[in-house]
């Protein structure tokens, strides 16, 4: 059996509602969750697919399906962000890429680039 419920979407200033289908399951487990961190399901929702755009589109990043500028694009972040977000999380940032030489480039200068023997 299945329960369905709606999620907001906010997409350039308009919001659009998904239809999800979760079986029952699923469901106990986000109302845990929801419950234990006293917000609303829609919020909930939401950081869940924040959460998991992040791995899916790190994932991809490691298996160089994305450059780190297209990464940052989909994550709707800058560069740098992306990139102190790869280190946090320990993961080897391709520094032969043009664009984190150009991003060096832009933000030490290109003594940077030069110096790191990139």
């Amino acid at each position: 059996m299945y329960s369905v419920f709606f999620v907001e979407k906010v997409m350039l200033g308009k919001s659009t509602v998904i239809t999800v289908r979760l079986s029952r399951r699923d469901l106990e487990r986000v109302e845990a969750v929801r419950d234990l961190e006293n917000v609303n399901r829609s919020t909930l929702l939401k950081e869940f697919i924040e959460d998991g755009l992040r791995r899916r589109v790190t994932r991809l990043y490691r298996k160089e399906r994305l450059t780190a500028r297209r990464a940052a694009e989909i994550l709707g972040i800058p560069l740098r962000e992306f990139l102190e977000m790869l280190e946090r999380e320990g993961i080897p940032v391709n520094w032969d890429s043009e664009i984190v030489k150009e991003y060096l480039r832009t933000r030490y200068g290109e003594s940077s680039v030069a110096s790191s023997g990139i």
